[in-house]
């Protein structure tokens, strides 16, 4: 159980660095991939809700002290938030219906971003609020981009729930 964690732990931490130095290259527009919370995603399907929170708060605010952003815990706040509810799918993906399944991480996704954007961006909600629903869609679509690239690698639906 012990070497799970550490190669768990080693594995977001690579994701921290993909995070730091890949995603500068990747910038569109000031938006860029979420590669950790796809690993967060990841980690809550295989391991739970608890694993979920813990990966994501750790990640989020290591995130939030690495960047200069100024709203710290955000990052902590929404990636545990994400931890946890993808974490409650966790072994349901052959008890659901496919669609239903898809959808609600889908759904998770969305929330994760509206909270991220809305914080993010609160200003320019107030001044223009197309262009503030033209940033969530934009920093959403990115990231679901790189997470279905994710898909074809190792699909969510491989990922057998791992008990303690």
């Amino acid at each position: 159980m012990m070497n799970k964690i550490l190669y768990v732990s080693a594995i977001g931490l690579v994701s921290l660095l993909f995070q730091i130095l890949l995603s500068d290259f990747l910038v569109i527009r000031g938006i860029r991939p979420d590669f950790m919370l796809i690993f967060v995603l990841y980690v809550s399907f295989q391991f739970g809700s608890l694993n979920g929170v813990i990966f994501g708060f750790s990640l989020g605010i290591l995130e939030d002290l690495i960047s200069s952003g100024s709203l710290i815990g955000l990052s902590s706040l929404t990636k545990s938030i994400s931890g946890f509810l993808i974490g409650r799918l966790k072994g349901k993906y052959y008890i659901m219906s496919p669609i239903v399944f898809h959808f609600s991480w889908f759904a998770i996704l969305l929330l994760h971003f509206f909270i991220y954007v809305y914080f993010n961006y609160q200003s320019v909600l107030e001044s223009n609020y197309l262009v503030f629903w033209k940033t969530y869609f934009y920093v959403t679509i990115y990231t679901l981009v790189f997470f279905l690239l994710f898909q074809l690698i190792r699909p969510v639906s491989s990922l057998r729930p791992q008990e303690k």
